[in-house]
């Protein structure tokens, strides 16, 4: 007998409609609709708040005591573990799932059932702390993300197990680490993807986001690095805060994106105004936060600013920008002009394709 679920029917209907072949699909892996498509289960039953499947958005900080709704025995659940306080700070947008163990013995599972496509590969983001001085254990103490059969439920692969010996936290801790694992050997089949935390002896606390699947990680794509203001005047010597607009997107999680360099294409001694002592001890750039900056605004200036995006997996992508002090009011109003000029290139290139896509049509 066929097993359907909803994640299944989801998955089907929209390959109906659309008119492709069955490709690999997760429903909801980055939580941001609470627990939505998984199935939360608990064993010995009869324990409620043993182990709290929680829910946290963006800079939350859960500290000792606090009370956090538990999605599985849909109560508030007040925590203990000794990780805390922790601040949740998920990688894909706005919220992550978290396990926080408050009692034992109890198997704490997560898990759906999903459509392998051909060479697809399970891409997820982790955390996790074992606070058992006795480390882990694979009857005792473990956290698995495996491959079940979606009707027996059976383990056909671990795709992560934590085995005796291993660290007590993931690399990255307290941040969350990319894992992959290939599942082509499942390719055209209905699994469950099963993520089980077995804790009978002390707590094991863990975080996870960012299910997906896809192929290979594939360093991000920067679309385009805009800096506002792309022109500074008056040149006076002044620092002029830069903000950088960046859109970028990468396979593998949401990228992060940061400035970490800026150049100059002239020293300030080639300035022909004397600055002042004051502004002589001063450096030229400065790099605020992850996106601004600021530059000193002397004439004849071209200041590149070089911004780098980074996945989950760790693949890496620079572009430029670039800031100009002209040396008078009239190259700053040419500039402007030469600007406003590719915008209506650009708009009459869009307006014609446009209207041949019509014609083809």
């Amino acid at each position: 007998m066929t097993r359907f679920t909803l994640g299944t029917l989801l998955v089907a209907a929209v390959m109906l409609s659309a008119g492709m072949p069955a490709r690999a699909q997760i429903v909801n892996g980055s939580f941001e609709n609470d627990y939505n498509g998984w199935t939360l289960e608990e064993s010995p039953a009869g324990n409620p708040c043993f182990g709290t499947w929680g829910i946290a958005a963006t800079g939350f900080t859960l500290v000792p005591g606090a009370e956090v709704f538990d999605f599985h025995d849909l109560v508030l659940c007040a925590q203990s573990s000794p990780g805390l306080p922790i601040t949740f700070t998920p990688t894909d947008g706005n919220k992550l799932a978290f396990q926080l163990q408050n009692g034992a013995p109890e198997l704490h599972r997560m898990h759906q059932d999903i459509t392998v496509g051909a060479g697809s590969t399970l891409h997820w983001d982790m955390q996790y702390f074992n606070h058992d001085p006795l480390g882990f254990d694979l009857t005792e103490q473990y956290l698995a993300v495996r491959i079940r059969d979606s009707v027996s439920d059976a383990i056909l692969q671990d795709l992560f197990i934590t085995s005796p010996g291993d660290p007590q936290t993931n690399l990255d801790h307290p941040k969350l680490t990319h894992f992959q694992a290939d599942l082509s050997a499942f390719a055209g089949r209905s699994v469950r993807l099963s993520v089980d935390m077995q804790v009978n002896r002390d707590f094991l606390d863990a975080q996870f986001d960012n299910f997906t699947l896809a192929g290979s990680c594939t360093p991000p794509v920067i679309n385009s690095v805009t800096a506002v203001p792309s022109v500074i005047f008056p040149p006076n010597h002044k620092m002029v805060l830069v903000t950088v607009l960046v859109d970028a997107t990468a396979t593998c999680g949401p990228p992060v994106c940061k400035i970490v360099a800026i150049a100059s294409n002239e020293p300030i001694d080639d300035d022909r105004d004397e600055p002042s002592d004051d502004d002589k001890a001063r450096p030229d750039t400065r790099i605020v936060s992850d996106l601004t900056a600021e530059v000193r605004a002397v004439k004849g200036r071209t200041y590149t600013i070089t911004v780098e995006c980074t996945d989950t997996a760790g693949n890496v992508t620079r572009k430029d920008t670039q800031v100009f002090v002209p040396h008078d009011r009239r190259k700053h109003d040419r500039r402007d002009d030469d600007r406003r000029d590719d915008d209506r290139q650009d708009d009459d290139r869009q307006d014609d394709d446009r209207q041949d896509d019509d014609r083809q049509e």
